[in-house]
Formats: structure tokens, C-alpha cells, sequence
């Protein structure tokens, strides 16, 4: 493996899964989750956590990438893009089946479900770019 690589795409995807997550979660879904204060941790608490947000997101990133250098040697777009589809949408459909244990509409979770295919998508998209040959 080369690990050059290796880093620069898991840094990529990293700040790919940031900025993504920071303007669905952050901005576009906002509303609807004030629509639930009760369900959310407070603002203070989440800021206080923004550590372990990005070592989530950073393990994450090094996971999605890893994988995808394993199965994908050979990389190119087609081959994340496909990558994308199977995280994106496992990732989706869990997240959405919070749906079944928590106050939320049934908006949220399918917000969650086209959410978790595009983060998947973004991230396959990068990692067939980055790895191509």
C-alpha cells in the first residue's frame, strides 16, 4: 500500500465527511431538529464533544479508505462511485432506523437515508479520483 496515498485520501475524505456533515446536520436538517430540543444533546455539550466528533469522522475517513484501497487496487471513479452506493447506503438505512427508538418524524429519517447515500457517494467519488491510475 502506498501510504502517501493512503493519508493524503483519508484527509481528504476526512475533510470531506466534515464539511458535508457540518452543512446537512449544522444547517440544512437544523430546522427540524429543533423540533425536538428533547432528543439532542445542548449546543455547549456538542462543542464539548467536537473532539471525539472528529476522531469519529477521522476513523471513519481511514476506514472508508482503507477498505476501498484493499478491495479497489486498481481505483477510478467508477469503482468509488460503487464503493459509495454500499457505504452510503448501509450507513443511510441504519441511521434512518433510528427512526424506530427515537421522537423523530419519519422526515428526519428518510432526510438521514438520502443524506447517508451522499455522504457515501462524496466520499467513493474522492477515494476513485484520488486513486485512479
Amino acid at each position: 500500500m502506498n501510504f502517501k496515498r493512503f493519508i493524503g485520501a483519508t484527509l481528504a475524505v476526512f475533510v470531506f465527511f466534515f464539511l458535508y456533515e457540518w452543512l446537512v446536520h449544522g444547517h440544512l436538517l437544523m430546522g427540524t431538529y429543533l423540533e425536538t430540543p428533547k432528543v439532542w444533546r445542548n449546543f455547549s455539550e456538542m462543542q464539548a464533544n467536537m473532539h471525539l466528533t472528529i476522531l469519529y469522522q477521522l476513523a471513519l475517513a481511514a476506514w472508508v479508505t482503507y477498505v476501498f484501497s484493499c478491495i479497489y487496487p486498481e481505483g477510478g471513479i467508477d469503482k468509488g462511485l460503487r464503493l459509495g452506493i454500499y457505504f452510503g447506503v448501509f450507513a443511510g438505512i441504519l441511521t434512518a432506523s433510528w427512526y424506530l427508538w427515537l421522537p423523530v418524524s419519519s422526515s428526519l429519517a428518510w432526510s438521514w437515508l438520502v443524506s447517508g447515500l451522499g455522504e457515501g457517494l462524496g466520499a467513493g467519488f474522492l477515494l476513485g479520483l484520488i486513486y485512479r491510475r
